[in-house]
């Protein structure tokens, strides 16, 4: 909008004239959106912002599916370095051409061990022994057994630890997603005390189809117990949450 810089002074775009600060005036340049949609010389631009799109969109589902678990530990910069992680799996797409690759669910084995949090890795800081399967529609979370003196990397402050974990079934054909209930989340645990080996276990809604990708997210949030209260530690920096299943 045109803003008025003196008597007579005018700065900005009034129809199509450009008025600038040192009193110039040229002619607004026309927009090259025609172009883009049909030069020969653009293609390739057209190619990658498409693919960027299905890389952001494909991002998207998955912050959206298991944004429960992600809400509590991720860090600035999730957006981008998730949608990088989905440009690499549509570049392994062989079936469709430049521009119209697609997260195909046989080329999303690279989401296994994302970080959500890259300020706090999952293999940093959780050391104990755990496995995930998946059974019909359980996605089952089984842990050897639990020494938090050993096998939790705990940060300064810390009285407790919650282990996270999440699972969805995702397609990223119809960008539709289903998310698992944890009938008995491990809870709340003490740094000071062991627990030992346990299921978990995360029921899907229905069986996924045979295009879902089934995504499984492990991490542990950190609190300080105050006057019987539990606090989230550091603003959630400490808190890993990382991809452990992916079928």
């Amino acid at each position: 909008m045109a803003q008025q810089t003196g008597i007579i002074g005018i700065q900005g775009t009034v129809g199509g004239l450009v008025f600038a600060k040192d009193g110039s005036i040229r002619q607004k340049p026309a927009s090259n959106k025609a172009a883009f949609a049909g030069s020969a010389s653009m293609a390739r631009t057209r190619e990658n912002a498409s693919e960027f799109g299905e890389a952001a969109s494909a991002g998207k589902l998955v912050r959206d599916a298991l944004r429960q678990a992600i809400q509590s530990a991720s860090d600035k910069k999730l957006v981008a370095r998730l949608t990088q992680k989905m440009r690499e799996i549509i570049s392994l797409d062989e079936d469709n051409d430049r521009g119209g690759r697609q997260v195909l669910k046989e080329n999303t084995a690279g989401l296994l061990g994302f970080n959500f949090n890259a300020g706090a890795g999952l293999s940093q800081t959780l050391f104990f022994g755990y496995g995930v399967e998946l059974a019909g529609r359980d996605v089952t979370l089984s842990v050897a057994g639990i020494n938090p003196q050993t096998d939790v990397a705990g940060p300064q402050g810390a009285t407790h630890y919650e282990v996270v974990y999440a699972a969805a079934a995702l397609s990223f054909d119809t960008k539709t997603f289903a998310v698992a209930t944890v009938a008995a989340p491990l809870g709340t645990q003490p740094l000071s005390g062991a627990l030992g080996a346990q299921n978990v276990v995360a029921t899907l809604p229905a069986d996924p189809a045979v295009t879902d990708v089934v995504l499984g997210v492990l991490g542990i949030n950190f609190y300080q117990e105050l006057n019987g209260k539990m606090y989230p530690l550091n603003n959630n920096g400490s808190n890993p949450l990382a991809v452990v299943y992916v079928g």
